[in-house]
């Protein structure tokens, strides 16, 4: 299901307006409200999203619990920096006994196979080979995932801090609604919840259902490079329960609107809608949504504002459009919102 866009959308963002701390209360960040429609705009803050749903709308969340998956340690003596992505045993990230890990490697041209990476705690992995574009495997022999996840640091992006995360980014970067650990990158949509919030829309007669999709390394990466090479998301592993499916299948069928907070939660609604989920209730994806796509769960959605090039703004793209992309991306650097993962959002119905 990947098709190559014919040409991206970028835009020039100052390095000034990329959120390095949320706002706090987090619902206190700006939400920036389009309807597709109309093609109105208007400025608003998330802790007024109450006033912009009614009764009977169903908001999706996901809650996939981000892992402590970046880890930083040294090649002969030269800084080098891994992002774990999956145990090559099970492809999931957890316990497994196997010590061959997918990962992403920074400086890539360091992770030659042979070559012995030492990190803290005396934990040492060697490269095996390098795979794809950007991944390489690691060899970390007997050490369990949980002393890998116990060393390592919150995998911020590397465009907040050089991607160093702290203690607050191991609160900040987890959203209200994670509890199934496998994510490399926070569904950061969610990120603007807080119960004071989530009170008042239940109040409200908002419905609220989750799914799990555990986020990958998209979130760091343009779907160009910079010699203008194509490189689609990867594959994202989920699980939703018969409870959920048959809850939008019967709240689509009433007309309610769906609405899915955050790009990930997107991709994973419109993969269910094309294909079987197994009976545990376990799907992968490799859906990649490009303008002309043909949306069938998803009625709105809530989104931050993305990378110029990435896999998440040609998303938002193909449900908007992107003469209205681009008027309310301008909208939103000419009225100072903040962008990126800890930036502000945008409500499109």
């Amino acid at each position: 299901m990947t098709s190559r866009p014919s040409t991206p959308f970028s835009y020039n963002l100052p390095a000034s307006r990329i959120a390095e701390r949320p706002v706090y209360p987090f619902d206190a960040a700006r939400l920036l409200h389009i309807n597709r429609q109309s093609g109105q705009m208007a400025d608003t803050c998330f802790h007024n999203l109450p006033e912009l749903l009614t009764s009977g709308d169903v908001l999706v969340f996901n809650n996939s619990r981000v892992l402590q998956a970046r880890l930083f340690g040294k090649i002969a003596e030269r800084a080098t920096e891994v992002l774990l992505l999956e145990n090559c045993k099970d492809g999931h990230n957890g316990e497994s006994g196997n010590g061959l890990w997918r990962c992403l490697g920074k400086p890539l041209k360091k992770f030659r196979p042979g070559a012995v990476i030492t990190f803290e705690g005396s934990v040492q992995a060697i490269v095996v080979e390098r795979v794809r574009e950007f991944d390489v495997i690691l060899d970390f022999g007997n050490v369990s995932a949980s002393k890998l996840f116990q060393i390592g640091s919150m995998p911020i992006p590397p465009y907040i801090r050089g991607g160093r995360g702290d203690d607050q980014d191991a609160i900040d970067y987890q959203t209200a609604f994670a509890k199934i650990d496998g994510s490399v990158a926070a569904p950061t949509a969610s990120l603007h919840f807080t119960e004071p919030l989530l009170t008042t829309l239940r109040k409200g007669g908002v419905a609220m259902l989750e799914l799990t999709l555990h986020v990958g390394p998209a979130s760091f990466r343009s779907v160009w490079d910079e010699a203008g090479e194509f490189h689609p998301p990867s594959s994202e592993r989920g699980v939703i329960s018969n409870q959920v499916l048959q809850q939008i299948h019967d709240y689509k069928l009433a007309g309610k609107r769906i609405i899915a907070v955050g790009t990930t939660v997107v991709r994973a609604l419109e993969s269910i809608a094309r294909r079987d989920v197994e009976n545990d209730g376990t799907f992968e994806t490799e859906l990649f949504i490009t303008p002309g796509f043909e949306f069938q769960i998803v009625d709105a959605m809530i989104t931050n504002f993305h990378q110029p090039r990435s896999s998440h703004l040609l998303l938002v793209e193909a449900f908007l459009s992107r003469a209205l992309l681009e008027a309310g991306y301008d909208h939103a650097l000419q009225n100072e919102y903040r962008f990126l993962s800890y930036g502000d959002g945008m409500f499109i119905e």
